[in-house]
């Protein structure tokens, strides 16, 4: 036997064990014995297959003998189907009433002669029978419900909503219908109703927020050009304001503002919600840091400022204190900023700083100050002190590897590699399966590419591809393309010896180093190392603010090598800079357009699509 035969086997049995149970379930004057059971079921499986295949007449003829047999309401069901796929309303408004005379409890049977009603343009008839159907609903919610549903299944949606809001009306509030009523609002693209019943319903059931929260996620993720988006944050803002004093609704509005990247009205909202409930630091100080990494550095320290405003007597103050340096370095960072006496300034207020903060603050203030030293101040000798020192300090397993991984950092910036190998392995097996045990272990294999062993590092690269952190499976993934894409164009390794070396004086910094090499591979490399040198010396060229140069150097690499799988990659940072740095908007939506057209599988097509819909 076949596998795919032993399946057909499984699911006809099946199939023949559920038509047993609804045989079985017959009206008892209907009950048959194991022959005509048989011919019953070879006879549905046929009437199935005619209906799939859209042979009406066929089906309906079989579903009409079954129906006389058993008289079970499926096979009704599916021989009125048939009739209305034959469009023969006069026979279905005949067979609905004849079998409503002998169920008059099926509400199913009422809602398809209404539908029947309105096929034949008999308005009238229908509006009759709907409040006929509707005027003694009881005060059942499942019952309601259900109604509901069967309009719903018929595309019946003004109906349903009217069942809906009786319902509302007859259960005075014990239970309401706010959510099924903003679900048919959603599907027909009433967007604004659709949030007002949302809203109804988040007042009325706080509990509901959660769910509320995921619908509209849902909506907003087939948003396509912001549209629904720009009618979520007009309704939100309005009820917000109608409603002040509603904490579910602020939180929502807290929630899209951070889906839209509207940073400022979001620590704002939570800070207003804060006056009132005075529990909100937690969620302030989560979202400074949201602004941080998203380089809204102002925002970002707004939003620490409040929390140290209210002195040490918040728990998230020392955490406060460390981001409002940092938010300032990371600005410095930002703009390139060259200003010694500005960067000896934070040193002295990180020092300055110890003593205001506890143990669990401690890591934070030294992880910057290990960078200002290293990266600012050429004092990277002090940095390892301090790294040492406090290695030695502190007890928490995490914070001991994170300042394990800078000190390696700064030991590899220095040219001490088996300093700094020994440190990422002892972090990697501390940690082995957690993110920063992977980020270890790719520094690792990052190093050993450094220094030419090509093959370790592809060991450790193939592991980390399957990497919980998307971030680091990514890198992995593009590292491992880089060795093994050039040692296949050359089995020598003397093109990736030369890009190795240049990625190794960009990661210490010695820009001009690096760029004098790669400047070599743009001019003698081969089809795969020059693409891969004129990615970095775009990265450079953005990295020191000349944004011009770097946009055509990405270009460069998508009109001479489309096909290389940094092309994708090259195209995304052209469009960025366009959009971001140079304010070229038509050129930035052009280069969007065509990464999402031209590579559909790349990992930036969703960022494509996305920014591409706020350009638009």
């Amino acid at each position: 036997m076949t596998r795919s035969f032993a399946i057909l086997s499984f699911l006809f049995m099946g199939f023949v064990l559920q038509v047993n149970a609804q045989i079985d379930t017959a009206p008892k004057g209907k009950r048959m014995n194991a022959q005509l059971k048989e011919q019953v079921q070879i006879d549905e499986q046929l009437a199935s297959q005619y209906y799939r295949e859209q042979e009406y007449e066929l089906a309906r003829d079989l579903y009409k003998k079954l129906y006389d047999k058993t008289e079970m309401a499926h096979y009704f069901q599916q021989y009125i189907e048939c009739l209305l796929a034959l469009k023969d309303y006069d026979k279905a408004e005949r067979e609905l009433k004849a079998y409503a005379k002998k169920n008059p409890s099926n509400y199913k049977t009422a809602v398809d002669l209404i539908y029947v009603y309105l096929q034949q343009g008999n308005d009238n008839k229908a509006e009759k029978q709907f409040k006929e159907l509707t005027k003694d609903l009881p005060d059942h919610a499942p019952t309601i419900r259900n109604l509901s549903y069967a309009f719903q299944a018929r595309s019946l949606y003004d109906m349903a909503l009217n069942v809906l809001e009786k319902g509302n009306t007859l259960l005075e509030g014990k239970e309401t219908f706010y959510m099924d009523q903003a679900y048919i609002y959603q599907a027909t693209a009433n967007y604004p109703e659709a949030f007002r019943y949302y809203f109804m319903e988040l007042e009325t059931h706080p509990g509901q927020y959660n769910n509320i929260r995921n619908r509209l996620q849902t909506m907003m993720f087939y948003d396509v050009n912001n549209s629904i988006s720009d009618e979520l944050r007009l309704a939100l803002l309005k009820r917000t304001q109608e409603k002040p004093d509603n904490l579910e609704l602020a939180q929502l509005l807290v929630w899209f503002a951070l889906q839209q990247e509207d940073y400022d009205i979001a620590l704002a909202q939570s800070q207003s919600i804060d006056r009132k409930t005075h529990d909100q630091d937690a969620q302030i100080n989560n979202l400074a840091s949201i602004c941080l990494n998203n380089k809204q550095f102002d925002i970002a320290k707004q939003g620490y400022s409040y929390i140290m405003e209210k002195g040490k007597s918040s728990p998230f103050y020392g955490q406060a204190l460390c981001g409002t340096i940092k938010a300032d370095y990371m600005k410095l960072l930002a703009i390139n900023s060259t200003d010694n006496k500005a960067y000896e300034r934070l040193s002295k207020r990180i020092d300055e700083a110890y003593e205001d903060v506890g143990t669990n603050d401690l890591t934070r203030l030294t992880l910057t100050q290990a960078d200002i030293m290293t990266y600012q101040l050429g004092r990277s000798q002090e940095a390892i002190e301090l790294l040492s020192k406090t290695i030695e300090t502190v007890g928490n397993r995490q914070d001991k590897a994170e300042l394990k991984l800078k000190l390696a950092d700064i030991y590899l910036r220095e040219d001490e590699v088996w300093e700094a190998t020994l440190l990422y392995s002892q972090v990697d097996k501390s940690l082995k399966e957690e993110p920063l045990g992977h980020e270890a272990r790719f520094k690792n294999a990052q190093l050993r590419y450094f220094i030419g062993e090509y093959e370790w590092a592809l060991g450790q690269l193939k592991v980390l591809k399957a990497a919980t952190s998307k971030l680091i499976a990514n890198d992995a993934m593009t590292l491992s393309l880089v060795i093994k894409d050039n040692l296949e164009a050359d089995t020598t390794g003397t093109e990736l010896n030369r890009l190795a070396r240049a990625d190794y004086r960009i990661y210490q910094q010695r820009e001009d180093e690096a760029i004098a090499i790669l400047d070599d591979i743009v001019a003698t490399g081969n089809y795969v190392s020059k693409p891969h040198a004129l990615f970095r010396k775009a990265e450079i060229e953005e990295n020191r603010k000349d944004f011009d140069t770097a946009e055509q150097l990405f270009l460069q690499i998508v009109e001479q090598y489309p096909d290389s799988y940094m092309a994708d990659a090259a195209l995304m940072h052209a469009a960025m800079i366009e959009q971001n740095e140079l304010k070229d908007k038509e050129s930035a939506k052009q280069h969007y357009e065509k990464l999402i057209d031209e590579y559909p599988t790349s990992i930036y097509t969703a960022q494509a699509k996305k920014n591409y819909r706020k350009l638009q």
